[in-house]
């Protein structure tokens, strides 16, 4: 994450040119470990990067960019649109900056109540009819969550993930939706179940 202590601007925000991925690659796609991040925002810097998004590309180990801040003016919490160009699948991620912790990935599944969704009946006939089913992200596009008042006061973000049957490329076989929860002062206060369909 960012350096404790440190917000999360538009100026940190980035939109690299046209073939920049293409000519990273021809610079530093042999690369591995600290070598490849350092390559990663060299290439950022003469690209046109400013500072603040080199100095993000390297609070992520140049693995990733910040490519839209949403924040709504809406208390201090703020959506970062990070986008992770090595990945093999996901290469988009919704994280949440400025809280408290500073960086909740939506997609980091351990802040979400796999017990919770276990637990509910829907879930459960969706496993009875694909015993392989498992929790992978939604489209994680420009869009972001719902956003809404939380009943205890700050705001709420509403996420959704796919049930698939197994893997990344194989059938959707349901949606589960969670509401991740922070108070006034940006405080993160857990993620929730809401509701679990079937396809």
């Amino acid at each position: 994450p960012v350096a404790a202590g440190e917000r999360v601007t538009q100026a940190a925000v980035w939109r690299p040119p046209p073939g920049f991925i293409a000519d990273f690659h021809g610079l530093c796609e042999r690369l591995r470990g600290a070598v490849f991040a350092d390559c990663f925002v060299r290439a950022m810097a003469k690209a046109g990067a400013p500072a603040a998004a080199l100095a993000f590309a390297r609070s992520r180990m140049g693995e990733a960019y910040l490519e839209g801040l949403d924040e709504e003016g809406r208390g201090p919490v703020a959506l970062a649109h990070v986008a992770y160009p090595f990945r093999a699948n996901e290469n988009s991620a919704w994280v949440f900056v400025n809280a408290i912790p500073d960086w909740i990935d939506v997609d980091d599944f351990a802040s979400l109540p796999r017990a919770a969704l276990a637990a509910t009946a829907a879930y459960r006939a969706i496993r009875t009819r694909y015993p392989r089913v498992m929790l992978w992200p939604g489209g994680r596009g420009r869009a972001g969550p719902e956003r809404e008042a939380s009943p205890r006061g700050g705001v709420r973000f509403i996420v959704s993930y796919r049930l698939q049957d197994f893997c990344h490329a194989c059938a959707i076989v349901g949606h589960a939706r969670f509401a991740f929860a922070f108070d006034r002062r940006g405080k993160f206060l857990g993620a929730r179940l809401l509701a679990v369909t079937g396809k």
